[in-house]
């Protein structure tokens, strides 16, 4: 089923488009060209044209505007950069291909780190089997790093730390061996995670913790969008597949996540005061599904959290727990709507603070789901991987509105930033396809054409 979706999703032109819009390289306008090879010389001087042995020596030569290009070949890592570059004149480091590949973190803990930088692109490398991360991001700023398979790490894949301004595209995180495939973290704002496979990582796919107990920031993650994210066989150690605390103004929107082995999403706080916990967080057009006696719930809203908006999602549940766990104590500012659930018993679809109940009971305890269904969603064909939706699905016509999305977001109060992301963004589904095909988007990550 893996392999059969992974060559669904990227071996189309879907896969280009989406990484059209996702991955608008930063194109150095000045600066020197500058090479890792297996056959360079680290006592070349750093002028245009060298080619260096090392990446530690090739990193310790870039400046501003400079691109690195790394030939197919293995290097070692272990390595640190801290350039601080400019918008108008950025660092790449551009393998040739996926065969240009760091291995290992020597005597460091990351392949590479980037600390106390800003305006640099690593685009297009492998890196494995650090002792820690394959790129840590520490104290740094417009840093992208797309098209980069990172596998095999010690416990992450990708890592920031007091990282604003972060854009993570097109990548393939997997094989975590403590922890997450990618974990942002530390008080890092305006941050984009887009059209990225995640599979395999010992504990969450995707973690965003703004971790107040670090002194430095606010203890918040602040504006993000996590969008178009493919994240499977994550969780064996525990972690939802897009693990959210301590943040806020999220919208979280077109993400497949399937056959995790806990929960789907989580919105809490595990320290901190109020002030520093989840709030004003949009889960919209997702797909998640666990196989039968797997995983937790599709979304989980824990106690402080408040301000959520779950809309237009299929969430087919494992039996093991409902398909949504709603414990926020703030309830009246949880809105859920235009779902679809499957896949656990009628009379315990939703769970709330132990008590499991049916969708009438839900609807009448808060007014809730006035528009979802209980149904199977139909899958085209899921024994082969195919988590599109068949053309007489429950799910077609049955996602919320943007109209009644932006109603509900103004009613909620404080959604200014969501609100204005959603009408810079297109209206599109995972495979970048316009929303809505129809009358009305579809539920889910994708939409059916009509």
């Amino acid at each position: 089923m893996r392999k059969s979706i992974i060559r669904t999703f990227f071996s189309t032109r879907t896969a280009l488009s989406l990484l059209a819009l996702c991955l608008a390289l930063t194109v150095p306008l000045k600066g020197r060209m500058l090479f890792l090879s297996t056959a360079g010389d680290d006592s070349a001087d750093c002028v245009n044209g060298a080619a260096f042995r090392t990446l530690k020596r090739a990193a310790g030569c870039l400046r501003g505007g400079d691109t690195l290009l790394v030939r197919k070949g293995i290097y070692s890592g272990g390595v640190t950069i801290s350039v601080s570059a400019a918008r108008e004149a950025p660092v790449l480091i551009q393998g040739e291909s996926l065969e240009a590949i760091i291995s290992g973190s020597g005597e460091e803990r990351d392949a590479i780190c980037i600390d106390h930088a800003g305006y640099i692109t690593i685009d297009r490398l492998t890196v494995r089997e650090a002792k820690r991360a394959g790129v840590g991001v520490l104290h740094s700023h417009h840093i992208r790093i797309t098209r980069g398979r990172f596998a095999d790490n010690g416990t992450w894949g990708i890592f920031t730390g007091f990282a604003d301004d972060i854009y993570f595209g097109g990548n393939e995180c997997c094989g975590s061996k403590k922890q997450h495939g990618i974990y942002h973290s530390n008080s890092g704002d305006r941050f984009v995670i887009c059209g990225n496979l995640v599979h395999d990582n010992n504990m969450c796919g995707i973690h965003l913790n703004g971790d107040p107990e670090i002194k430095g920031g606010d203890g918040v993650l602040n504006y993000g969008l996590v969008e178009g994210n493919i994240i499977y066989g994550n969780g064996a150690a525990g972690g939802a597949a897009i693990n959210m605390t301590h943040v806020q103004d999220a919208l979280v929107r077109n993400n497949l996540i399937y056959n995790n082995y806990a929960g789907g999403f989580t919105v809490y706080q595990d320290t901190g005061t109020f002030d520093q916990g989840s709030k004003r967080v949009v889960i919209l057009g997702n797909t998640v599904y666990f196989q039968p006696d797997r995983g937790r719930s599709g979304a989980n809203i824990q106690t402080t959290s408040e301000k959520v908006l779950i809309a237009g999602n299929i969430f087919v549940s494992g039996g093991r727990r409902g398909t949504l766990e709603v414990n926020s104590d703030h309830l009246e500012t949880v809105t859920s709507d235009h779902n679809i659930f499957w896949g656990v018993k009628p009379e315990e679809m939703i769970e709330r603070k132990e008590r499991k109940m049916g969708m009438d009971d839900w609807r009448s305890l808060t007014g809730n789901d006035l528009h979802s269904r209980t149904a199977d969603p139909q899958f085209v064909d899921l024994q082969r991987g195919d988590l599109n939706i068949a053309p007489t699905s429950p799910a077609i016509n049955a996602g919320m509105p943007l109209d009644s999305v932006r109603a509900v977001l103004a009613r909620l109060g404080g959604f200014e930033w969501i609100l204005a992301r959603l009408d810079s963004l297109p209206d599109e589904d995972i495979r970048k396809k316009p929303r809505p095909a129809g009358s009305l988007p579809d539920a889910g990550a994708y939409e059916r054409d009509e």
